[in-house]
């Protein structure tokens, strides 16, 4: 969004601004362009970020969000920008704030060979997040089923299971699908029966289409709204300060 003093009332102020102190002007300017920044990190995109997603962080967009501020005296190349930075997630975890740009103009997002299931997740709920034991970032050396001796998958499943610990994690053919389980416990007796939780859906290469949402532009639209009122807010408090 752009800030134009081409109206009568702002121009009036930044006649005023340029007679009191040269500097006034982009100043004026440069807090108005940073208020406006400020405002969509804080307020506007995370209403437009709830509107549009399934927030299972609350905290995901205020954290993964920054401004880059209004710098310098030439109030036409000024700029302050608002966008998500992946700076502090680690690893896999990237791909949470990098994905988005397909969020915002639709796309295709790519490496989503492992969906989570809802057991995956806190409480068995998918407005939950993934429990941090069951997170990729936390799953190594998986045992896969797939390519173990057997002639069926229940036989390559079982083998899987003999070499299995708690906490191993298998991925194997289960009724059409591949899923990645964890091994809660196990008994080895004969009459015993093993518990396993499913962790993720398996598909390789698999990629999945998504609508944009546009919900960083409506963020801006809202906030760039409001630059008029912000230069003049902040010309008053310039010209109140010099005189």
């Amino acid at each position: 969004m752009v800030l134009k003093i081409n109206t009568d009332e702002l121009v009036v102020f930044a006649n005023k601004l340029e007679r009191v102190r040269k500097s006034a002007l982009p100043l004026a300017v440069k807090d108005a362009l940073n208020n406006a920044a400020f405002d969509m990190k804080k307020d506007t995109l995370l209403d437009s970020a709830e509107a549009a997603f399934e927030n299972r962080s609350k905290n995901f967009f205020k954290a993964n969000s920054s401004v880059e501020m209004a710098q310098g005296w030439d109030i036409n190349s000024m700029a302050a920008t608002v966008g998500m930075t992946s700076d502090k997630l680690k690893g896999d975890s990237n791909y949470a704030v990098k994905d988005l740009e397909q969020q915002e103009f639709g796309g295709t997002i790519k490496k989503k060979a492992f969906i989570p299931i809802q057991t995956a997740r806190k409480g068995n709920s998918n407005a939950a997040l993934v429990r941090p034991n069951a997170r990729l970032a936390a799953i190594k050396n998986i045992i896969d089923a797939r390519k173990l001796p057997g002639k069926s998958d229940a036989q390559k499943f079982n083998y899987a299971m003999s070499k299995a610990e708690v906490g191993s994690k298998i991925l194997a053919n289960y009724k059409g699908k591949t899923i990645l389980w964890m091994v809660n416990s196990l008994n080895k007796t004969k009459t015993g029966s093993h518990k396993l939780t499913p962790l993720y859906s398996y598909e390789e290469k698999r990629s999945v289409s998504v609508k944009a949402t546009h919900f960083i532009e409506k963020a801006y639209e809202k906030s760039g709204a409001k630059l008029d009122m912000y230069f003049i807010k902040q010309a008053q408090r310039q010209i109140e300060k010099l005189m």
